[in-house]
């Protein structure tokens, strides 16, 4: 593992882009492992949008991204994306599961 002051080279720089990457997946598949037990849980489709979460979680990750020094519209924007799909997702598997799929 290298800084980003300590790459020498552009191919450094990728190769700790791709560490980051494998890293970045790993935890969003364990995060959505969290989001396929909540729609287990909901019994509803409709409770799969809570508005006041999603203001929250999109808040926080603002203000985490500004500490981090990273763009917090861009992180925001992010979170929004990956939010929309978990919610959709859940009312599907939710849909599918009253439905005796």
């Amino acid at each position: 593992m290298r800084a980003p002051n300590q790459c020498r080279t552009k191919q450094e720089i990728r190769t700790e882009i791709d560490r980051l990457d494998k890293q970045l997946i790993t935890l969003f598949g364990e995060r959505f492992a969290y989001v396929s037990r909540m729609a287990e849980l909901k019994s509803a489709p409709d409770e799969a949008l809570v508005p006041e979460r999603v203001e929250a979680v999109l808040q926080k990750v603002g203000l985490e991204a500004e500490a981090a020094g990273l763009d917090s519209r861009l992180a925001r924007d992010l979170w929004r994306l990956l939010i929309d799909w978990n919610i959709e997702y859940e009312r599907e598997k939710i849909a599918a599961r009253k439905r005796g799929e």
